[in-house]
């Protein structure tokens, strides 16, 4: 299995790149209410698709890091994941629902795991009964899902094993949606 955080970044880069394509066609705008946010296609679904799976292979190679191996129940909580997993053994030594994004085409920040210690994020229960149904996938996924979907990506990308607590201390990660800039200094992270 890859592992390398330079391949997480150059898929990164691939999905941004869907996401922006997406853009093109539907203007966004700074009201999560506005009916951009409610549209759904067959690109967002097949953008919900790549981007759920990239998602979950991330949050597996973090449950995989010795950082857990003392987790009571590791084992089995290794072999039996799911997102419950994730928020009892990740969140807590992550604190994934503390990060903020400044989303740059829309000029705000954004929290992609908000409640992540008591809930999952709004798409991911949609993503996660739907994926083997793309008909109501289609239906169901919307743009809002697509951008905080996206976010998440780039905070466990930023969060990978081999960055060793370096938070968004890679340069690698693309700079066209999220200005990750914004939020260093909540951490004290000075970037390159």
């Amino acid at each position: 299995m890859i592992r390398d955080y330079n391949f997480f970044v150059r898929r990164y880069q691939q999905i941004e790149g869907e996401f922006l394509e997406i853009t093109d066609f539907i203007d966004i705008s700074d009201n999560f209410n506005d009916s951009c946010y409610k549209i759904g296609s067959s690109k967002m679904m097949d953008f919900c698709l790549k981007i759920g799976t990239e998602l979950e292979t991330l949050f597996r190679i973090l449950l995989e890091s010795k950082r857990f191996d003392r987790h009571p129940n590791i084992i089995d909580k290794r072999r039996y994941q799911d997102i419950m997993v994730y928020q009892e053994i990740i969140e807590p030594e992550y604190r994934l629902r503390d990060y903020k994004l400044f989303v740059k085409l829309i000029n705000k920040h954004i929290t992609p795991f908000e409640g992540f210690d008591s809930q999952p994020p709004n798409w991911f229960p949609i993503y996660s009964k739907y994926k083997h149904n793309k008909i109501e996938l289609i239906e169901k996924w919307n743009l809002k899902h697509s951008l905080f979907a996206l976010g998440c990506l780039a905070i466990l990308i930023s969060n990978h094993p081999s960055l060793d607590g370096n938070l968004f201390h890679r340069k690698e990660l693309s700079q066209r949606v999220f200005d990750t800039s914004k939020i260093l200094a909540k951490f004290g992270i000075t970037p390159f």
